[in-house]
């Protein structure tokens, strides 16, 4: 993997070997580092190992990827175990609750519009009665 810099450069992107407790040295290029391997007294050790870095890359992602996936997997397995136990824990009262409903809904209450009309009626029937035996049984004479 190579890229075109304006200045003529080619600029490689490669995977470094070098021994442990070791780093490479200080490169002329401002912010770059050479392939020499120096110790921490700054003395010469060796020269670093350049791989290509594409065959790392790809083994890279692929890794990437596969952990990915297994996150994902996990996270999705764990949010449904959670969601099935909070749906286990609230459905007997969310049960309950529509239970609660259902029987008021089907329930007919006393004080309805067709049963007070009616009460009103009989009490109508009833005082006209009375009032009729009151009329009969007692009945005032003018004079």
């Amino acid at each position: 993997m190579a890229s075109d810099d304006l200045l003529g450069m080619i600029r490689d992107l490669m995977v470094v070997e070098r021994p442990a407790g070791t780093h490479l040295s200080q490169s002329s290029t401002p912010g770059g580092n050479s392939a020499l391997v120096r110790n921490d007294d700054n003395m010469l050790v060796t020269q670093a190992v350049l791989y290509p870095a594409d065959d790392e890359l790809e083994a890279a992602e692929a890794a990437g990827v596969k952990i990915g996936v297994k996150v994902g997997v996990a996270v999705g397995v764990t949010a449904t175990v959670v969601v099935g136990a909070v749906v286990m824990k609230t459905m007997p009262h969310v049960k309950n609750r529509f239970n609660d409903l259902k029987s008021k809904l089907n329930r007919k209450p006393d004080d309805t519009v067709e049963a007070t009309a009616q009460g009103a009626r009989t009490e109508q029937c009833d005082s006209e009665l009375t009032a009729r035996r009151v009329l009969t049984a007692h009945p005032t004479s003018s004079r």
